[in-house]
């Protein structure tokens, strides 16, 4: 194991999945250590590649990780890696960019995942549908304390938006599928997101003592109308 990946200090992975919230997160990172940690699975023969800098006066690491939460390379998988190459892991945060709920959010803004709630694991009946999947609430003290370590700006704190973030394996473009949920799930019916990525983390650190959180720009509103040209902006 890489002694960089052991340290004592380094307790928290930024995970992203497409280039433009790889990029948007690598701008963030101070003191980047060029020579880059790359840790081999000999069960799978995947490499990850573990960037590893500051934001603020905390030292974090960032994967890039495949998109959904499972997979080979996936959420799941790269979050189990993590936990055993990094020895000291307290925070996972998943960013990057995901489709918002349209009237509680907008383009641009940034959301945080007070819940992650998965629409993975249902049971479906003729009285309706009983969402089993696994919930993530967030310690909020511990998030703030972290931004406050990280010596993120008063004014970027105070534009979050906090709420249930829903999770699954895949991508909401449609209006009428948000609709949907929104009658079938209660979860869904506080959502003020969508994304793919944050479930496979909970899952992975489920009975762990790692606090999961979801951190994202809204690049769409998860509709027919879902573009990708926002997601350079969002991303950051």
């Amino acid at each position: 194991m890489d002694q960089i990946l052991e340290d004592r200090k380094l307790q928290v992975l930024i995970q992203t999945v497409n280039n433009n919230e790889f990029y948007a997160a690598m701008l963030q990172l101070e003191n980047y250590r060029a020579s880059e940690c790359i840790v081999h699975d000999p069960i799978c023969g995947s490499h990850s590649y573990y960037y590893i800098g500051h934001w603020g006066k905390v030292k974090v690491a960032i994967v890039q990780t495949g998109m959904g939460n499972n997979g080979a390379y996936g959420s799941w998988y790269e979050t189990k890696k993590a936990m055993h190459f990094i020895p000291n892991l307290r925070y996972i945060f998943s960013v990057g960019v995901c489709g918002g709920v349209e009237d509680r959010v907008a383009l641009g803004d940034v959301v945080v995942s007070k819940v992650i709630a998965g629409y993975t694991d249902l049971k479906i009946t003729d009285k309706g549908w009983n969402n089993r999947s696994l919930k993530n609430v967030l310690t909020e003290d511990n998030f703030f304390q972290f931004l406050s370590k990280a010596e993120t700006q008063r004014e970027v704190q105070e534009k979050l938006i906090f709420g249930t973030v829903l999770s699954a394996p895949w991508l909401i473009a449609s209006l009428d599928m948000q609709k949907q949920l929104m009658k079938v799930l209660p979860e869904a019916r506080e959502a003020i997101a969508f994304e793919m990525d944050g479930y496979g983390i909970i899952q992975a650190c489920h009975g762990k003592s790692i606090e999961c959180m979801v951190v994202k720009g809204v690049s769409d509103l998860a509709d027919k109308n879902k573009k990708d040209n926002w997601q350079p902006t969002a991303a950051k």
